[in-house]
């Protein structure tokens, strides 16, 4: 079944990316310039077909899609008559808005799915969690069993009462395990209607107790007008973690984990592998967790491409802001040798994950 999902996140993955182009190709049709091609993968063609102007079809990799955009590769030869219906053509607002369409595409589906996620299904709260169980771990960092495994807890489950104190919510089942490192406490637990006693050694994590499990949250609900405000709220919070995602991949301990000079963790980036990996385990959680990890890569993706280095979008429009301050057209072509070091470094960053995601998957508990 794990399959199942890891195939579903990969083919989500080319609909985000297809989606991106969707918006290059959208926005390139409406300002006047001609699309040459749309393509889903990569590679030797599948199948095609003619449109107008444009060719559209599939291709054997389906590593995401293309839109070519006539006009916007620097060797291409344009003729004369032609040149008003290129990318070099026509105004630099219609060149802005050909090339941000892409990112904007993803980021107005981010928004639009957390806010049906966030108006239809609610928002867990972290700081008011139950004492039902939402997962267990089976492993501690040293690979033995944690005592939540060992005792047979199961997501689901009912804390009732700890060492035959009652408990009703996840701030009195933390106080209780925090206090108790090392020692063997008997917890009371509902299960499916029934009572059952389990035992429990919890292990002492630097004079606090550890057992092992996460709480459920309570799930907060709104009405349409407030999760307008909801929503403004999480794409500021989630735009912080893409800033602070990017800082990751960049910190000296990320870099140390993917030349293996330091054992990986789960803050590190992820390839494609990685995130359908990723993908699949958080729909196993649920729908409302599955529609916040995909705004999240939407949001990213659209973030990551507005950076100001060629060949991504950003760069192309950093150098609409450049030739708009000094009046005068650059050369896309001087542009090779950064365009060169960016794919490389991207490229290096890739394999790198794609070993730790072979290697080391991160799970989630």
């Amino acid at each position: 079944m794990i399959i199942l999902w890891i195939l579903l996140g990969a083919a989500a993955l080319v609909v985000i990316v297809v989606a991106h182009e969707l918006g290059h190709f959208a926005a390139a049709k409406l300002s006047g310039v001609r699309v040459e091609e749309f393509f889903v993968g990569f590679g030797p063609k599948i199948w095609s077909t003619k449109r107008g102007e444009t060719e559209y079809g599939f291709k054997w990799i389906p590593a995401g899609g293309y839109v070519k955009i006539a006009g916007m590769d620097p060797n291409e030869e344009i003729e004369p008559e032609d040149l008003p219906h290129t990318y070099k053509g026509v105004s630099r607002w219609k060149r802005f808005f050909t090339i941000v369409s892409g990112s904007a595409v993803h980021i107005i589906l981010a928004i639009i799915i957390a806010f049906m996620a966030i108006w239809l299904l609610g928002v867990p709260d972290t700081e008011d969690a139950t004492n039902i169980i939402a997962s267990v771990g089976q492993t501690t960092e040293t690979g033995a069993p944690t005592p939540a495994a060992e005792a047979g807890l199961q997501p689901d489950d009912t804390i009732v009462a700890l060492n035959g104190s009652p408990v009703s919510d996840w701030n009195a089942v933390s106080d209780f395990i925090r206090t108790h490192p090392d020692q063997q406490i008997t917890m009371e637990i509902r299960r499916n209607g029934q009572d059952l006693t389990l035992t429990a050694n919890l292990i002492d994590a630097n004079g606090i107790g550890f057992l092992g499990i996460s709480p459920t949250p309570q799930i907060d609900r709104y009405n349409f007008v407030s999760s307008i405000g909801q929503t403004g709220k999480w794409l500021g919070q989630y735009s912080w973690g893409v800033v602070y995602s990017f800082y990751r991949v960049f910190n000296l301990s990320t870099l140390e984990q993917l030349v293996g000079i330091r054992k990986p963790t789960d803050e590190r980036p992820v390839s494609i592998v990685g995130i359908s990996r990723l993908t699949g385990q958080v729909a196993h959680q649920g729908l409302r967790q599955l529609l916040f990890f995909i705004a999240f890569l939407l949001l990213f993706l659209g973030y990551v491409n507005l950076l100001p280095l060629p060949p991504l979008d950003g760069g192309h429009l950093m150098v609409l802001g450049v030739e708009a301050v000094s009046g005068k057209e650059i050369d896309m072509r001087k542009l090779y040798p950064v365009a060169v070091v960016v794919i490389a470094i991207f490229t290096t960053l890739f394999l790198l994950t794609l070993r730790l995601d072979i290697t080391n998957p991160i799970n989630i508990p």
